[in-house]
């Protein structure tokens, strides 16, 4: 890749559309790994941040999966259609509830241990309901994320529907009407999927996923539910906006 002057796209950009190219055609193989850094930078005669940048986009389009001293392989020939969804109130947050289809896999009733009890802020030995549930695309029935819910039982809680796995998911949204709550708290980071989430998900083992952490509160400021959500590293964003207080 030689210089060009005017260039209009960032030589980061160019590489990774060079990479991208090579293994839609195959000759990066699907299951192979990709040159490292350093041989791409011989190559492609680009910095070390170059190549970093390049491999960092096509993580982003889910066509490879990094691995600290495994390298980087192709796991995909063209880019994951990425389930979008724009945040700026707590009314947006649950209309991905109403763009999406919730099956849920089991429901139970548990009594939490001190460590579940202090995430819930509720006292050591109280019964809470235990939901893992697919979120999916409506169009194809994609899964997009594998949730957990926790709901500590107490009075307003359906439980009888909750528990019911014919009317949980309706429960559930009843249940979380953005009228009754007084903020939802949310937390990112990164995480990998389990054995038995990757199966449901139809991931693998150990694949990297981006954990997204809500907490559900009511006007009293009590937690109504904790739900904690893996999606798929690159096939799923969020997007918010945030203004300045002008009040």
């Amino acid at each position: 890749m030689s210089p060009s002057n005017g260039r209009s796209k960032s030589r980061y950009i160019e590489l990774s559309e060079i990479l991208r190219a090579r293994i839609k055609s195959g000759e990066y193989a699907l299951g192979t790994l990709m040159p490292t850094e350093l041989e791409l930078c011989e190559a492609f005669d680009v910095s070390r941040h170059t190549a970093r940048s390049a491999l960092a986009r096509l993580l982003a389009a889910g066509l490879v999966n990094r691995r600290p001293g495994a390298g980087t392989r192709v796991i995909a020939q063209h880019e994951a259609i990425r389930y979008e969804h724009e945040i700026d109130t707590v009314e947006s947050l649950m209309q991905y509830g109403n763009t999406t289809r919730l099956r849920v896999i089991t429901s139970r009733r548990e009594t939490a241990d001190a460590e579940l009890a202090k995430q819930m802020e509720i006292a050591p030995g109280k019964d809470y309901l235990f939901i893992v549930s697919l979120r999916a695309e409506e169009k194809d029935g994609k899964p997009i994320a594998y949730t957990e819910m926790y709901a500590p039982v107490r009075r307003g809680l359906p439980t009888r529907r909750l528990l019911d796995l014919s009317t949980t998911a309706r429960a559930v949204a009843s249940y979380l009407d953005p009228a009754g709550l007084s903020c939802v708290e949310q937390h990112f980071d990164a995480a990998v999927f389990s054995r038995e989430q990757a199966k449901l998900t139809g991931v693998a083992y150990k694949d990297a996923a981006m954990r997204v952490r809500r907490c559900y509160r009511d006007a009293g400021n009590r937690i109504l539910m904790l739900a904690i959500s893996l999606h798929p590293a690159g096939e799923f964003s969020y997007s918010m906006t945030l203004s300045r207080n002008r009040g």
